[in-house]
């Protein structure tokens, strides 16, 4: 059975946190309705990414890589991102 499209934007809403700005949430909200018109099913997984989680992500696969005076490397794991902080 198809997911319920009010389940897909409690979700995705819950998913966004109060940190995202209203029109964007509004935005991201509309899209799924769309998308779900068209018979995709979208859900919003996180709205706001901390400078530290991306520096993070930034950090894996990459060897020296300090953000904030601190060694954010990993080579343990694949490279996800090009994108640094900020």
């Amino acid at each position: 059975m198809p997911v319920k499209l009010e389940t897909l934007l409690n979700r995705s809403e819950k998913n966004m946190g109060s940190g995202i700005h209203p029109v964007v949430k509004e935005s991201a909200l509309e899209m799924v309705k769309r998308a779900y018109e068209e018979g995709i099913f979208v859900q919003i997984s996180a709205g706001f990414r901390s400078m530290e989680e991306q520096a993070k992500l930034y950090g894996q696969g990459r060897l020296g890589y300090i953000y904030d005076g601190k060694n954010y490397s990993d080579l343990s794991k694949p490279r996800v991102t090009n994108a640094m902080p900020g």
